[in-house]
């Protein structure tokens, strides 16, 4: 398992990881794979990202190769919607023509973000592509991996639906996101990453009221709530966790993308 992050502003969104890959051994402990290497692929197509949780490798098979190479063609695509949508079943088909040990070893779940053009605005989306059944972890849906545009469903605490990306609805996104308001999501293990992300949060809210923290224009600072948490989530795991249980850590990675298409990072993550 990873843990990632993705924070919508009306400035950018910034995207985060870690950077373990683990495999199970039949001691129950984990032996760490890859401790370096991203989890993000950029998607200049439609000035976005793509990064995953779950299904790392399997046999030939790299979920970071395969998404890069989704990547490649997203210029083939009418929309980012499209794109998401295609990806989804190109994704299923791929896991159908797999054997795995258990049902769950073949959950996977990917945050593309993209920004939309309406009205003159580029306006950010979140499309979750997953087959999970829940943040639990513990089955998979029974109809495969789907896709859904999450950003409005989030701030109308509605459940996710396509017609959100009609006009009126992404206006509402954007409005919320020029107030100065923010959008988190992460996954990977919400029970660790929800406390030290609302508690960034919080401190982020509070150090601009007290007038220490007034350029919140500094797009590193978004970097930084997205990525912090799962740092922190990271050491936690390296501070406390048995010998062997790790299964979040090594170097952690962010990304961040404006609605005119400016990818940065402060991990080298641009390419």
């Amino acid at each position: 398992m990873t843990v990632i992050s993705t924070v919508f502003c009306g400035l950018c969104v910034a995207h985060a990881s870690d950077s373990f890959i683990t495999e199970r051994q039949a001691s129950g402990t984990f032996h760490i794979l890859e401790s370096t290497k991203t989890k993000i692929v950029n998607v200049r197509q439609w000035r976005g990202a793509m990064a995953y949780w779950g299904l790392a490798t399997h046999g030939g098979w790299s979920t970071w190769d395969w998404l890069n190479e989704r990547a490649r063609v997203a210029n083939g695509y009418a929309s980012a919607g499209e794109f998401a949508v295609d990806t989804a079943g190109q994704l299923e088909k791929r896991l159908r023509g797999m054997r795995f040990a258990r049902p769950t070893d073949a959950g996977l779940g990917i945050h593309f973000s993209a920004y939309e053009r309406k009205n003159d605005y580029w306006i950010p989306e979140l499309f979750l592509i997953s087959n999970w059944s829940d943040p639990s972890y513990s089955a998979l849906r029974p109809n495969g991996v789907s896709v859904s545009r999450e950003t409005y469903g989030t701030i109308a605490n509605e459940p996710p639906s396509d017609a959100h990306g009609e006009l009126e609805f992404r206006l509402k996104v954007h409005e919320f996101l020029q107030q100065g308001k923010l959008l988190i999501y992460n996954n990977g293990d919400p029970a660790l990453f929800n406390p030290s992300a609302n508690g960034m949060a919080t401190m982020f809210i509070e150090l601009a009221r007290r007038g220490l923290s007034s350029q919140q224009q500094d797009i590193r600072k978004f970097l930084a709530m997205a990525r912090r948490p799962v740092e922190i989530v990271a050491n936690a795991q390296q501070d406390f966790c048995d010998p062997g249980k790790r299964i979040v850590g090594g170097k952690p990675h962010d990304l961040a993308i404006t609605p005119d298409g400016l990818y940065l990072s402060t991990t080298g993550d641009t390419d």
